[in-house]
């Protein structure tokens, strides 16, 4: 007989956590919600079918997502924003957003109340709703890797020797009950060696601890270094771009570079994931922004006149090196200090950080070199974190030096239709409708534009003045920018889109 390896476990939450990256990743938390579902048949149901928090949900998360290892105020684990999740999980994260958003929002389904019983009914376009609303970004669909989510939901079954992996599809078809075309819309089956994913009863497998191991705990420190619990959440925890941080954090890195495309939030991200990480954001946090006369003086060490000095000057500390002093102080706090640099691929990365570039490294840590100017003897703490940000596609400036940015680990934030409803929402100053329309437009121009659309432009936007004037003085001119070496059709074609997405808007409001 045979049972399914500790390490494929493992690999598929690796798998999903980059599955959710390809796609719309608030989106991607449904995926669950929806199995819990189907599991009790209202993927082939005719008729609405009785789905009831108690015992219904709890049922799906207690047999499928529950840690006994864990500690009992979250002994659930998330297999997508792979946190642990508290003890009402199930009903203050699944089923509400299932009922808010999949029902209310997306009209995937429907809900009803009947007496003590909840009645749900999924709506024949189900499929189709989940493929747009989740599988679908940027032009590009990702389907569900369902031998990877089969892996894990069936992780302590048994298995005859004879099994292979289209076995674990067609025993997630049986549990989980749907049309073969609302299948097919959703997931996806990649074959692979079965000795690479089973192995006999006989061995023993520890799926615990695999799991443990593959989960983000709210982690902020860096590697070896002690963690403070008491710190304020500035972020959502389930935002991905902070699971992709902490994860780095823990394995060790010796920086983090948030990479994209204008307008998409990469220094928001950078001073806001470093907010979450200290304990003191106006003492621990050390920001500059680098330009093409920036240099090593600026940063680091630089001279200043001082009348009382023999040669008429005196070394100063700059930026840098304040950042390592407050890291030395509060180092045995288990706290950490971070250094944010501003467009690093504007300046000379090489002489701006001179020496620093190999004490960076996580492995050159709290070792002593000489600084130049001072002569000073000087180390890098270990709870020193350096997060840059870049614009990869600037042609207008040179790239950044390639053995600096090798030193980076790299987070890319993409434009995001998600995040681009979610402002026009906030705003409250358009109907669902409207800013469906809006998505949709957002979604063509990034199929036009070759480096995208950044989401940030639709900040703020409450009106349709507000959205016309974003259009004439911000959209437009970086349209022309990063259209200017292409066909000119391409900015004509985004000209005349967005003129009709105006007249659907107004003939909207004209009808309200």
């Amino acid at each position: 007989m045979k049972k399914i390896r500790a390490e494929r476990v493992a690999l598929a939450l690796t798998n999903l956590a980059n599955w959710r990256s390809r796609v719309h990743s608030q989106g991607s938390t449904h995926l669950f919600p929806l199995l819990a579902l189907l599991s009790s048949g209202a993927g082939t149901a005719q008729s609405p079918i009785q789905f009831n928090e108690t015992p219904h949900e709890f049922d799906f998360w207690d047999r499928y997502f529950r840690l006994q290892d864990a500690e009992d105020a979250k002994p659930y684990f998330n297999p997508v924003t792979l946190r642990y999740a508290e003890a009402g999980f199930p009903h203050s994260n699944s089923a509400t957003i299932r009922k808010n958003t999949f029902a209310g929002k997306w009209k995937a389904a429907t809900h009803s109340r009947q007496g003590d019983q909840d009645e749900w009914r999924l709506s024949e376009n189900y499929a189709d709703v989940f493929r747009e609303k989740v599988l679908s970004k940027g032009g590009t669909t990702s389907r569900v890797p369902v031998v990877d989510v089969a892996v894990l939901l069936f992780r302590n079954d048994i298995f005859p020797d004879t099994v292979d992996v289209r076995d674990l599809e067609t025993k997630f078809r049986g549990a989980f009950p749907q049309r073969d075309a609302d299948y097919e819309r959703m997931f996806v089956f990649h074959d692979e060696e079965s000795d690479g994913c089973f192995a006999d009863e006989a061995i023993e497998q520890d799926y615990e601890a695999a799991i443990i191991a593959s989960l983000v705990s709210d982690i902020r420190d860096v590697k070896g270094l002690p963690v403070v619990p008491d710190q304020p959440v500035e972020m959502d925890l389930d935002d991905p771009i902070l699971t992709q941080v902490q994860k780095l954090l823990h394995f060790g890195t010796s920086g983090i570079m948030f990479s994209g495309p204008p307008g998409t939030g990469k220094s928001y991200y950078a001073k806001r994931v470093a907010k979450h990480l200290v304990q003191d954001p106006s003492a621990d946090i050390f920001r500059v922004q680098f330009h093409p006369s920036y240099g090593y003086e600026d940063f680091v060490e630089g001279y200043r006149p001082d009348e009382e000095a023999k040669s008429g000057y005196q070394v100063v500390d700059k930026t840098f090196l304040n950042a390592c002093r407050r890291a030395d102080k509060i180092r045995e706090d288990g706290q950490l200090v971070v250094v944010i640099v501003d467009e690093v691929n504007r300046g000379d990365p090489a002489r701006v950080f001179g020496e620093l570039l190999t004490y960076i490294e996580q492995d050159y840590r709290d070792e002593s070199f000489q600084l130049p100017f001072s002569g000073r003897p000087q180390s890098i703490p270990k709870n020193l974190v350096l997060f840059g940000t870049m614009n990869p596609y600037d042609r207008s400036i040179a790239q950044a030096d390639a053995a600096f940015v090798r030193r980076f680990d790299h987070v890319k934030i993409e434009p995001s239709r998600e995040i681009t409803e979610m402002l026009l929402e906030e705003a409250a100053g358009f109907e669902p409708d409207h800013v469906n329309m809006i998505g949709d437009w957002f979604d063509g121009a990034q199929k036009i534009l070759p480096f995208g659309l950044g989401h940030s432009y639709f900040s703020r936007i409450k009106s349709i003045d507000d959205l016309l004037l974003v259009w004439r003085y911000r959209i437009k001119p970086a349209i022309d920018v990063a259209l200017e070496l292409s066909d000119q059709a391409d900015a004509e074609n985004l000209e005349r889109s967005f003129e009709a997405l105006i007249k659907r808007l107004e003939g909207a409001a004209d009808d309200n």
